[in-house]
């Protein structure tokens, strides 16, 4: 009996490793896509076949914006390993990328093996929580034609609950605010930031839907991104979120300390320079201090699912543009002050 619980609790051990996410896919979950590239491309130059660094690669270069080789490394990986359910779901993640980019009858045929490759990835696992997630955007977003069906969506937002109560809460509150139900979807949300052990990715969710009202709610921004900061200062976001309210409010010691604090914490991640001159250009404030923050995102490659250098660029443009014309117009308005009146 002894040596039967021994091999029950090392078997046990075993798949609790097997099922332990690998140091890539913590650095990803994080948002730390360039440092996981770094590993995932020196595995994949060891062992060009390794099913999981070519699995992880298709999601890499799709959070870079490639729009040709995600798929082609996914359906690899499930060529090289059909048992497992991330790798069918992440073909099913690239067809879906496809088809937003596609006409109606190329959706037709994506949105099927969509379907196919997804139902594989639940069949294998039927707790995969971003497998679901998946699933509920396609039945949200795609037409009736090939298979949209709000109905259905709720139902597995109702499904999430019973796997994962934050997931469920936060699907949940994706469908309130589909059906533009603001006060539900804020009710969600919150309840889903409230779940014990506490999640950053709730605190976030919160956040993000404050400062993304009709009219930003910038002081209920504040609680749930410090919340967030606290849990983990090694993650960008709630620094982002930070830096857009400080600078939203002129509070330009409290920016510069997020910035600051950011930079020391997540130095290959300059989103937060970004946000903080987007939202300096679209309030028309500081424009010198929001050039200098583009300049500073300029200077590296931006992280994955970060915006882009273009992006960037033309802010960039945008607020060179503006400072020019304020600058012809103040010296147009210095001319036409009499001598005397002319500021000293």
């Amino acid at each position: 009996m002894i040596h039967f619980f021994r091999a029950a609790l090392i078997a046990s051990l075993v798949c609790a490793a097997l099922a332990a996410p690998s140091e890539p896919e913590r650095l990803i979950e994080a948002g730390h896509w360039k440092r996981a590239r770094t590993l995932v491309e020196a595995r994949l130059r060891d062992v060009p076949a390794d099913p999981l660094a070519t699995f992880l690669l298709s999601q890499i270069r799709n959070a870079f914006g490639d729009a040709e080789s995600p798929l082609p490394l996914a359906e690899k990986a499930v060529a090289l390993d059909g048992r497992t359910a991330k790798y069918h779901r992440q073909v099913a993640e690239c067809l879906g990328v496809m088809a937003q980019r596609s006409n109606v009858v190329q959706q037709v045929f994506l949105a099927r093996r969509f379907r196919k490759e997804i139902d594989s990835a639940l069949a294998l696992d039927p707790r995969d929580t971003q497998a679901w997630r998946d699933l509920l955007e396609f039945y949200l977003l795609a037409p009736g034609l090939i298979g949209g069906d709000a109905h259905k969506a709720a139902g597995i937002a109702s499904h999430l609950r019973e796997i994962d109560a934050v997931s469920g809460f936060l699907a949940q509150a994706r469908l309130a605010g589909f059906r533009k139900q603001t006060a539900e979807a804020e009710t969600l949300l919150r309840r889903a930031a409230e779940v014990q052990p506490p999640s950053y990715r709730a605190r976030i969710a919160l956040a993000e839907f404050y400062r993304d009202a009709a009219t930003p709610r910038f002081a209920d921004v504040r609680p749930p991104a410090e919340e967030a900061l606290a849990l983990d200062p090694g993650r960008v976001d709630a620094y982002s979120l930070l830096a857009e309210i400080h600078a939203a409010r002129a509070d330009w010691a409290a920016l510069d300390a997020v910035l600051a604090a950011s930079s020391s914490a997540v130095p290959d991640d300059l989103t937060p320079f970004y946000r903080a001159a987007a939202r300096l250009l679209a309030s028309g404030r500081e424009l010198p201090r929001a050039e200098r923050y583009l300049r500073i995102y300029l200077a590296q490659q931006p992280e994955g699912n970060a915006p882009s250098l273009a992006d960037a660029r033309a802010r960039l443009a945008q607020v060179e543009q503006t400072n020019r014309t304020g600058a012809r117009a103040n010296s147009s308005l210095l001319q036409e002050t009499p001598k005397a009146e002319r500021p000293r």
